[in-house]
């Protein structure tokens, strides 16, 4: 896999990191990857969702990776709370494949990247970093999954005249994401610059009216672009 490519503000920036998940070892598992990385930093691990919120609240981290199934409500309302922050934070949802529908709710609510508790402790950085860049990683095995059942809805709706037109490029990118693929892995299957993916991919978000790679692929699949 290529490494995660940054620009030159990010390059000299330590960015903090809220985990939230109820399961220790799970969360010392990402907080140990998170640390390794030399532009993260762990600042909080919250084992619940109201330690979660107060957490965000003190420590205004840049981004939180959090669990959606927490012992003492849903994770999604750490979702809406990244959401309203008053401060740039953005959201990465740990979840467990078989957990779709509560993913999907969290997508509404603003999450901006989705990866499995399994994941290979050197995706986690890389993953939140891409984050951070404005990627939004899906693990492969959620995508395919949501993406099947965006294909097989029989309420998908088709383009009507005056529809949202994306370029053939844009399709391209549209349908690598839907596989899973991140911004550098696009460029280098493309070979163009990954800049040149990120403003193709900011292009599709502004004509789809939306905030995530994942709220692009359902809302393509919806107007029958994919």
């Amino acid at each position: 896999m290529p490494a995660m490519i940054l620009d030159d503000a990010m390059q000299n920036d330590v960015y903090s990191v809220l985990i939230v998940d109820d399961h220790v070892h799970t969360a010392a598992r990402f907080g140990a990857s998170i640390d390794a990385e030399p532009a993260l930093a762990t600042c909080a691990i919250a084992y619940d969702l109201r330690t979660g919120l107060d957490a965000l609240a003190v420590h205004k981290p840049r981004i939180v990776l959090t669990d959606l199934g927490l012992p003492d409500g849903d994770g999604i309302e750490i979702v809406k709370a990244i959401a309203a922050a008053d401060w740039t934070c953005d959201c990465l949802v740990i979840s467990v494949f078989g957990d779709e529908e509560r993913i999907l709710r969290s997508i509404r609510a603003g999450a901006k990247g989705y990866i499995l508790k399994n994941s290979p402790n050197e995706d986690i950085a890389r993953d939140t970093l891409s984050v951070i860049a404005g990627g939004s990683p899906i693990s492969p095995k959620i995508a395919r999954h949501l993406i099947s059942q965006f294909t097989s809805s029989p309420s998908a709706k088709q383009p009507a005249d005056g529809a949202v037109s994306l370029t053939p490029r844009e399709v391209e990118i549209l349908n690598a994401i839907a596989k899973g693929f991140k911004r550098e892995e696009i460029a280098d299957i493309l070979g163009i610059a990954i800049g040149t993916v990120g403003n193709h991919i900011n292009n599709i978000y502004k004509k789809l009216e939306v905030r995530s790679g994942i709220e692009a692929v359902s809302e393509a699949n919806s107007l029958g672009i994919l």
